[in-house]
């Protein structure tokens, strides 16, 4: 099928009665799907998306069904903007999906820094707000619903698999097979989650969120799994002002949301290594392997930082109040930060893939 802007335009007005198309303009597409910007006659500009693909399709139609359970009274508990579906209509083997656009700037990761005053802290908020959104929201959609147990057999699962290639270092095994077995980084409450968030889904504006796109994983879940993109960057501040702002908005003392988000993120390098062995692509695969090899020697170099939680020894009061004024002096978070810094940006560069 064409994929002209104006074809998509003439196919847009049979999908919802009575749109008036006054100009369309190619808007950002890709070999999976063609996407047009469409001027409306009102001054409103819609989005036009044709997938090109069995699996782009399935994914328009997940973020078809979740915006459709983000209802107008659920929208107005967000401090961002989040698209509409105006309507769809078949298209030889695929379909048009009409939404309205969102406006803004897709985010790139290296935004979230100093040179952009209050945007790590805005994501933060975003991403909280998110989370605490009644878990009724995607219950009621009949959307995935995954309990802490779920989610840890979900990672167990991508861990077996990864091993079984043969391809994995053994300290990345070894590492995350600690984590996977540490049952106090799975106590958390589950939430509602975007469920597939990178940065270029926010719109920003003046330096803040102004709106979010890309709701097709929609469902309730864990919450770090929304927040581990954000480790794939250097700008460890940023990265600590984001995470602490998601905190304080959601105000849930989920103490170890961040070794979850870090184990969630370097499981991705797994999964990227998985879907080109299920494709029979050696060029994944090698790039994946390149990706685990650095990955592995990051960790080598500073072995004292892990993914599970520290085992304090016990101590009684003055030995506590020693600890807290001596942990107030200490500023050298060089170690913690580096981790933090999770694969810098290789994820990112994978998710673009």
């Amino acid at each position: 099928m064409s994929t002209n802007p104006f074809t998509l335009a003439a196919l847009a007005t049979t999908a919802v009665e009575g749109l008036a198309v006054v100009g369309a303009t190619e808007d950002g597409s890709d070999e999976h799907r063609s996407q047009v910007a469409a001027r409306l006659a009102d001054g409103e500009t819609a989005l036009l998306v044709l997938p090109r693909s069995v699996s782009a399709l399935r994914t328009a139609e997940e973020h078809e069904a979740a915006l459709a359970a983000l209802t107008p009274a659920t929208r107005s508990r967000l401090p961002f903007e989040v698209p509409a579906v105006l309507g769809s209509a078949p298209a030889g083997r695929s379909r048009v999906f009409v939404l309205t656009r969102l406006g803004g700037t897709p985010m790139r990761l290296a935004d979230v820094s100093p040179a952009a005053p209050g945007l790590a802290r805005s994501v933060g908020q975003a991403i909280a707000a998110i989370h605490e959104l009644p878990t009724s929201v995607v219950s009621d959609a009949g959307l995935p619903h995954a309990a802490a147990a779920s989610v840890r057999q979900g990672l167990l699962d991508t861990f077996d698999r990864a091993a079984a290639t043969g391809s994995v270092p053994a300290p990345l095994l070894e590492r995350w097979e600690r984590a996977l077995g540490d049952d106090r980084l799975w106590q958390f409450k589950p939430a509602v989650v975007h469920g597939d968030l990178q940065a270029p889904a926010f719109r920003v504006e003046g330096g803040r969120v102004t709106g979010l796109d890309g709701w097709h994983a929609l469902s309730v879940g864990d919450p770090a799994r929304d927040l581990a993109f954000l480790l794939g960057s250097s700008e460890f501040g940023s990265v600590d002002e984001a995470f602490e702002a998601h905190a304080a908005a959601r105000g849930i003392g989920d103490r170890h949301v961040r070794q979850r988000a870090m184990l969630h993120a370097e499981l991705d390098v797994a999964r990227w290594l998985l879907h080109g062995v299920d494709r029979g692509d050696d060029a994944i695969v090698t790039d994946a392997a390149g990706m685990l090899s650095g990955l592995v020697q990051r960790v080598d170099r500073d072995p004292s930082a892990a993914i599970e939680p520290q085992r304090l020894e016990t101590m009684d009061l003055a030995g506590v109040q020693a600890y807290l004024g001596e942990s107030a002096r200490d500023d050298d978070r060089t170690a913690e930060q580096r981790l933090d810094a999770g694969f810098d940006d290789e994820r990112e560069a994978s998710a673009g893939r």
